[in-house]
């Protein structure tokens, strides 16, 4: 198999996609993007707590922009973890569904007003019931983005029989940046769609260097999704992830998509039934971080595949591993991750990760496009229960 078209697609459109969001819908939402920070803002003033909530991937998303809150100061709760915060007055929760319609997340929200609580929503439909609810809602591209987008990326989901952008994909992405510009623009200390929209061109850039950086090194990435098509087969494979932080909310993003695949996915805390032959997908930015490199050196000697999802070809992570690709990385958080100290002079943005997660979901797109899987089929293996 040496067709990659699919993951190419997916890649370009994904990106062009962020590109139209930021060029051309952020403007229109300038007001309410500048009222989120000062809402965000108003929060570590006033002492308060910050709630996160969504369900499914949408609960990544809430929970990757919470960690990146919580990077600048602010105290943050995941509602529904096991330490999570009573919501009390005046705080704020923010929350997080592309339909705008999901029964928990619309629960969740009505009963933070009820206790006085403001709400901060991210969705992709304008009217639904959580935009309703909410004091303020900030509107991500949703499926419709694809028929609106440039003429190119319309060619490029004509070609294929699957989709390049399955379900929630579009939002979710688009909802992770809105995060990292909020909080970028809070750590700068400055409130304005400038300094915004530049985070996010940064993490754009970073994902597009990280893409040059795959195709030139196209055969791991081929090695890579034949590695994930033998669970179709008859060798059924159990697939792990490991990454620490954001690294690791990556991760679990993925994990739910193979899930929809029909890929059989188990997470770390059934990691006593792996066996030789399983696959572990380990991802750290330096490639050095100690828990996926102790899991890496673990599954090695279970005989075990292991690819490394990395910025550092010089790391243990990407010296031990079966395959693996490489990516990008800005150069502040390169030093980041040399010194192992925060500094607040250092404006930490998940570029990595983003580029991880954007290179996961167009990988999906090419194994959906090897094995004939249309996007009802992985409807029909989506979590159905609320």
């Amino acid at each position: 198999m040496s067709d990659i078209s699919a993951f190419q697609d997916a890649f370009k459109t994904l990106i062009e996609i962020s590109r139209d969001f930021v060029k051309n819908k952020v403007p229109l939402q300038e007001e309410n993007i500048i009222t989120a920070m000062e809402m965000i803002r108003k929060i570590k003033e006033e002492n308060k707590y910050i709630h996160v909530f969504g369900m499914g991937r949408s609960k990544l998303v809430a929970i990757t922009f919470g960690e990146l809150l919580k990077n600048i100061g602010f105290k943050v709760s995941v509602i529904g973890a096991t330490l999570s915060k009573p919501v009390r007055k005046g705080d704020l929760l923010i929350a997080v569904s592309s339909s705008g319609w999901t029964n928990t997340t619309c629960t969740v929200t009505e009963e933070a007003l009820r206790v006085g609580a403001h709400v901060l929503a991210l969705t992709a439909t304008p009217g639904s019931k959580l935009d309703r609810l909410a004091d303020l809602s900030i509107y991500v591209p949703g499926k419709s983005a694809i028929s609106e987008a440039p003429y190119i990326v319309r060619q490029l989901m004509g070609q294929h029989k699957t989709p390049l952008t399955p379900m929630g994909t579009v939002p979710e992405t688009n909802s992770v940046l809105v995060g990292v510009g909020i909080t970028a623009a809070l750590r700068e200390k400055k409130e304005d769609l400038k300094t915004f929209s530049k985070s996010l061109d940064l993490m754009l850039n970073n994902a597009e260097n990280s893409f040059r950086n795959i195709m030139e090194n196209k055969d791991e990435l081929i090695q890579i999704i034949e590695r994930f098509s033998k669970g179709f087969g008859r060798e059924t494979p159990r697939y792990y992830f490991v990454g620490t932080g954001i690294s690791k909310i990556a991760g679990d993003f993925t994990a739910i998509r193979f899930q929809h695949l029909s890929l059989n996915v188990l997470g770390l805390d059934d990691w006593r039934f792996r066996s030789s032959g399983d696959v572990l997908i380990a991802i750290s930015g330096s490639g050095e971080s100690t828990i996926p490199v102790i899991y890496a050196e673990e599954a090695k000697r279970s005989n075990m595949y292991v690819l490394a999802f990395t910025a550092n070809q010089n790391s243990v992570l990407y010296r031990i591993s079966d395959n693996r690709l490489l990516f990008t990385d800005i150069i502040k958080r390169e030093l980041y991750e040399k010194i192992r100290v925060w500094d607040d002079q250092i404006n930490y943005v998940p570029a990595f990760e983003y580029a991880v997660l954007i290179t996961f979901e167009s990988i999906v797109a090419q194994i959906a496009k090897n094995h004939d899987i249309g996007e009802e089929y992985m409807q029909n293996l989506h979590a159905n229960i609320e």
